[in-house]
C-alpha cells in the first residue's frame, strides 16, 4: 500500500529561528511563495520564540544559534517538523542541534533550490518517526498486558473446567463482541476479580 505524503505546505505556520541577513530573507521570500505563514524570531528572544512555538507546525532554526534555540524551546521538541539550518559545522553545535531533533537540514549559504525538498522531507520523515513511536507504545502495552491474558486463561480453565485453547477462544469471542483487544477485555476482567475480592473481604 502505498504511503499518502505530504506535499502541500500552503498555509501551514513556519517559525523561522535566525538573525535577520540575507539568509533569513531568502528562506523566508522562498516560503512565503511556496505559500506557508512565516514568522521569524531572534534566537536570542525567547519569550518571542516560545510564543510563536504554539502556533508553528514547522519549525527552521540555526545551528550556529543552537544553545539560544534550545534554551528557548522548552517544550516537547518533537512536537513539530524541524528543520536545522547548518552554518560552521562544528561537533559541539551539531550536538546541540541534534537535541532538537531535526527531520531535515539546510546548509548555509541558503539558495532557493533545496528548501521545498527540506519541507518534503522533514514533514514526511516527522510523521514516520511519530507513527513509528505509537506503534511502539501500542506493542509495549500489549505486552505489558499479556500477564492479564494469562491469568484470565487460568482462571476460565480453573472456573469452567476446559482446557487452555478452548479459554483462549472465549477469551477472544467475549473481546470481540464488546469491541475490545483481547489484553483490554483481560484487564478488565482482573480488575472486576480485585474489586469482587475486596468486597468480600469486607462482608
Amino acid at each position: 500500500m502505498t504511503r499518502h505524503l505530504i506535499q502541500n505546505f500552503r498555509g501551514v505556520n513556519v517559525l523561522v529561528i535566525h538573525n535577520r541577513d540575507h539568509n533569513s530573507t531568502l528562506l523566508t521570500e522562498t516560503l512565503t511563495k511556496l505559500g506557508l505563514k512565516v514568522h521569524v524570531a531572534d534566537p536570542s528572544d525567547a519569550p518571542a520564540i516560545r510564543a510563536a512555538l504554539s502556533d508553528a507546525e514547522i519549525v527552521i532554526f540555526d545551528t550556529d544559534m543552537a544553545e539560544a534555540v534550545a534554551l528557548a524551546w522548552t517544550g516537547e521538541r518533537n512536537a513539530v517538523p524541524a528543520i536545522a539550518i547548518v552554518g560552521l559545522e562544528s561537533p559541539g553545535r551539531l550536538q546541540r542541534a541534534f537535541e532538537l531533533e531535526p527531520s531535515a537540514v539546510l546548509y548555509k549559504p541558503l539558495r532557493s533550490t533545496g528548501i521545498y525538498s527540506a519541507l518534503f522531507f522533514a514533514a514526511n520523515e516527522h510523521r514516520r518517526r511519530q507513527e513509528l513511536a505509537l506503534k511502539m507504545q501500542l506493542l509495549e502495552g500489549r505486552h505489558r498486558n499479556r500477564r492479564f491474558v494469562t491469568r484470565a486463561i487460568v482462571q476460565l480453565m480453573r472456573d469452567s473446567a476446559i482446557d487452555d485453547e478452548e479459554a483462549f477462544r472465549l477469551l477472544r469471542k467475549e473481546s470481540m463482541r464488546r469491541r475490545l483487544t483481547i489484553e483490554e477485555y483481560a484487564v478488565q476482567l482482573s480488575a472486576n476479580q480485585s474489586e469482587a475480592a475486596k468486597t468480600a473481604r469486607k462482608a
